[in-house]
């Protein structure tokens, strides 16, 4: 059975497929643009521009006169987030910078593509202490525990995997996988840097979609109807 398949986060650069939809994620100024212009010439992405938690120390000074001026074409605000697991990380610098834009997503109402690694709990504390967009967060690749998803759904959390996640010994994404409510879970690639040289993209979307089909055991087809759904009514729906 043939089915459209939806990415939920993906970056530069990448091979389009007129069988998927997927969302692009800038990580800072120095990519945005071609993000915009990307999705310009292919109708079946989604461009999503923000200042990921890898990039903060080294954005230019005018990055929120840059963002501002470019968000009104942007389909979604990501990739933002928290991130402890990278070597000399500042939480508060981070934090800042997270809560400015997800400010402008909240006042927009836009999707928001969250990154938190080690930071699930900071996270969950700057969430509750913050306006959300109405439509909810996405978390993407998400890294919680099971017993986090309760936390996370309340606040209007959608949660995406990719396959990378589900290696043989895995044990803590295949139970939040099974946690998610039906109606929140979406699927991703992360790609390319989930990717090795010989990986292709379209095929480990494909992957993606099979492992969490069994993991939830529900059909590959009804998984895919399902998320199709998310996806519309989190990214599309106005």
């Amino acid at each position: 059975m043939q089915y459209t398949r939806y990415d939920a986060h993906r970056h530069l650069p990448g091979r389009e497929s007129v069988s998927e939809i997927s969302v692009v994620n800038g990580t800072s100024p120095e990519d945005w643009a071609e993000v915009l212009a990307k999705a310009k010439n292919h109708p079946n992405l989604i461009p999503a521009i923000g200042l990921h938690p890898w990039k903060v120390k080294d954005a230019p000074e005018d990055w929120q006169a840059q963002f501002l001026g470019l968000i009104e074409l942007a389909g979604a605000v990501g990739e933002i987030g928290l991130d402890q697991w990278m070597d000399g990380h500042d939480i508060k610098q981070q934090e800042a910078v997270f809560c400015w834009q997800l400010k402008v997503a909240a006042e927009r109402n836009l999707p928001v593509s969250i990154h938190s690694l080690k930071a699930n709990e900071v996270l969950l504390t700057v969430l509750r202490q913050n306006a959300l967009p109405r439509r909810g967060i996405h978390l993407h690749a998400y890294s919680g525990s099971a017993q986090q998803v309760e936390q996370f759904a309340e606040m209007g959390a959608h949660f995406s995997f990719h396959a990378g996640q589900f290696k043989a010994n895995a044990k803590k994404a295949p139970a939040a996988v099974q946690a998610v409510p039906k109606d929140r879970l979406l699927i991703e690639t992360d790609a390319p840097n989930t990717l090795d040289a010989s990986s292709d993209a379209s095929k480990f979307l494909n992957r993606g979609y099979e492992i969490i089909a069994r993991l939830r055991d529900v059909e590959v087809e009804a998984l895919a109807e399902q998320t199709a759904a998310n996806f519309q009514r989190y990214f599309l729906d106005e």
